[in-house]
């Protein structure tokens, strides 16, 4: 049966991490984390081999080593992740019309137009897996679905080194028994506000019951979470979709509050940043800083720019006044 609409998503499992492995083979099977050493660093990624010890991404590096005091610690390693990713892209330009990432390790195929070529989704997902692995050395989970939203569910359960494909059709069915985490639009604030209701799976927001409080919570916006807990999504794949962004961070040793020391900081990693955008053939349209104490706790603020710069010296005075607010 030839599908009206078929969207491929795929998922790199623990890329960070498996690209340790990949970089030195003896990890391999090792509870691998990558991050930056105690007192203060953060995990920001872990291998499946560490999950098991509930170690995870954004934890105190100095408790995942309580969990697990044979940890691997692994630095991050952007040029290992950037290359890889590139060969990534290589191979879904050869195998796909469009792709969209998503993210570094995420993305999205339109495979509509491929059905003649490969009429089974099912091999189409296994050449897929295969063609990464042979240029990477990297392991994904594929999920194949009728739009964007099922298809990455449809990966996100059958993670690590998995292949799901839901058939048109049977969207809803298999959404039904989902948690509602799973999807898009509903994070953790508005799980924890439907969970004291007894509001825990994907189907329960289409039973007639919860009407009056879903309508509440997302007003208009309701409509639009029910048609996707039916699994209609006609979100495009869109090839230039993908978020281009740099950065830098770092996390000190000690605590401070000095600004001056914190702007002398932030200017080196602007000036690093606004290089990197040149040699890239970039212009960034918005800066981000990012800032957390000693407790952990992050603060975000986000500004535009006039017009795209990437000359340190124009963006500056914008970047320094979103570190004081």
């Amino acid at each position: 049966m030839r599908w009206p609409r078929q969207i491929l998503f795929g998922d790199v499992d623990a890329m960070f991490a498996s690209a340790a492995i990949v970089k030195d083979p003896s990890l391999a099977g090792k509870p691998v984390a990558v991050g930056g050493p105690t007192p203060r660093g953060i995990i920001a990624a872990a291998s499946y081999a560490i999950r098991a010890y509930g170690v995870h991404s954004a934890m105190p590096t100095a408790e995942a080593l309580r969990l697990c005091p044979h940890l691997v610690l692994v630095p991050p390693d952007r040029p290992l992740y950037r290359r890889l990713h590139e060969q990534m892209q290589a191979v879904t330009d050869r195998l796909f019309p469009l792709t969209e990432w998503s993210s570094i390790d995420e993305f999205y195929a339109d495979t509509t137009d491929l059905q003649t070529l490969h009429p089974d989704p099912l091999t189409l997902g296994l050449l897929v897996k295969q063609a990464i692995f042979d240029s990477t050395g990297l392991r994904c989970t594929v999920g194949v679905a009728s739009g964007k939203t099922v298809a990455k569910i449809a990966a996100d359960s059958h993670k690590p080194d998995g292949l799901a494909v839901v058939q048109p059709g049977t969207e809803a069915e298999f959404l039904r028994g989902r948690p509602v985490r799973a999807l898009p639009g509903i994070g953790p604030k508005t799980a924890a506000r439907l969970e004291p209701l007894g509001l825990k799976t994907i189907g329960e927001l289409l039973e007639r019951r919860w009407e009056s409080a879903l309508q509440s919570l997302f007003g208009t916006r309701l409509r639009w979470v029910q048609e996707l807990a039916r699994g209609i999504d006609h979100d495009p794949v869109v090839a230039d979709r993908e978020s281009k962004s740099l950065s830098h961070e770092t996390t000190f040793e000690q605590d401070t509050n000095d600004r001056a020391f914190l702007e002398q900081l932030l200017h080196g990693f602007l000036k690093t940043l606004a290089y990197n955008l040149r040699q890239d053939g970039l212009a960034a349209e918005s800066c981000t800083v990012k800032l957390k104490d000693s407790r952990f706790s992050v603060t975000t603020k986000q500004r535009s720019f006039p017009h795209p710069l990437n000359y340190e010296p124009e963006m500056w005075p914008t970047i320094k006044h979103v570190l004081h607010e």
